[in-house]
């Protein structure tokens, strides 16, 4: 019965005629700030590649799947400095597969022991509607030749926009962005004027500080986001423990329902791994939880110089 009712929870979003989405909130956010704010691109003057798989409600059909693969680099042009970067993203829901390239760019001040910084994302999105997968039934309630749902498959290709600036220094971070600026409307089907599909803007705010003990081994991260189309909001709050830079682990909590485990570790130098695991806590849906795993590795492209790695995935 709950899978079910989880399927037309889903299901729900292919037959209502104007659809909205809002930004992907990974659990493990705080890592990598990239995706929630362009302001975040190139902060540590090295090259930094790496990738996210997110399994969301794991045991229903039509859940939400995300991949996410992308490279930044710091650097600096007559003594300003500037970053830059490319995200793929790849976001399978129901019936729906969201396809995206994001560009970014940020300029970055420093300011005392810390620096402000503002970016900006371009953004090309192909959102494509697969009918192969849509089983109707024909009913009294319902006919498969319903004109609200398409039947054929369709797609549509549009560019949209992001902001953001960031403040982070060693000790703390905080930024503001606002993502889907054009809130572009994705036409799925050519034949009528429903199935409709709108990138709603988010606005996302975000921050965190570090909290050091006596014993310098160990440290206390904590951080908080919250994003909003304005309709509707959500949020994510993590406290990590970190032990000699290596290894950390720690819980969260996401205000629609889920306790979150993580952990992770430094491999090598420059190398991480983490893994985190939603817990639904909603009496609604009560799935196998969600699945996040993320690996990135930072490196610094002056072989000349004996610098020490210190990775922007960890504040």
């Amino acid at each position: 019965m709950k899978k079910i009712l989880i399927g037309f929870v889903f299901l729900v979003g292919v037959l209502t005629p104007t659809l909205a989405q809002q930004a992907i909130m990974f659990s493990q956010y705080m890592n990598n700030l990239i995706p929630s704010n362009p302001a975040a691109v190139g902060h540590n003057d090295m090259i930094n590649v790496g990738g996210s798989f997110r399994s969301q409600y794991a045991g229903f059909e039509g859940a939400p799947i995300v991949y996410n693969v992308g490279a930044d680099i710091g650097f600096n042009i007559a003594k300003t400095k500037h970053g830059a970067g490319i995200n793929f993203y790849d976001n399978t829901v129901g019936l729906f597969r969201f396809q995206d390239v994001n560009l970014d760019y940020a300029y970055r001040i420093p300011i005392k022991d810390g620096y402000l910084s503002a970016g900006i994302s371009v953004n090309f999105t192909t959102v494509s509607y697969d009918t192969e997968r849509l089983h109707t039934v024909d009913s009294e309630y319902h006919s498969p030749d319903d004109p609200s749902i398409a039947q054929a498959n369709g797609n549509d290709f549009k560019m949209d926009l992001g902001a953001g600036v960031l403040f982070k220094n060693k000790t703390w971070f905080a930024g503001i962005s606002l993502l889907n600026i054009l809130a572009p409307q994705y036409r799925l089907s050519n034949t009528s004027e429903t199935n409709l599909f709108d990138k709603s803007r988010n606005l996302i705010i975000l921050g965190g500080y570090n909290i050091s003990f006596t014993n310098p081994l160990y440290k206390l991260k904590v951080s908080a986001a919250i994003n909003t189309d304005f309709v509707s909001w959500s949020g994510i709050a993590n406290a990590n423990i970190e032990y000699k830079e290596r290894y950390w682990g720690g819980l969260g909590y996401r205000i629609d329902g889920a306790v979150v485990f993580m952990a992770g570790i430094r491999v090598l130098n420059g190398l991480n791994i983490a893994y985190s695991f939603d817990l639904p806590t909603s009496s609604l849906i009560r799935s196998a939880g969600s699945h996040e795993v993320s690996l990135s590795y930072s490196f610094n492209i002056e072989l000349s110089k004996k610098n020490k790695y210190k990775s922007i995935r960890y504040l």
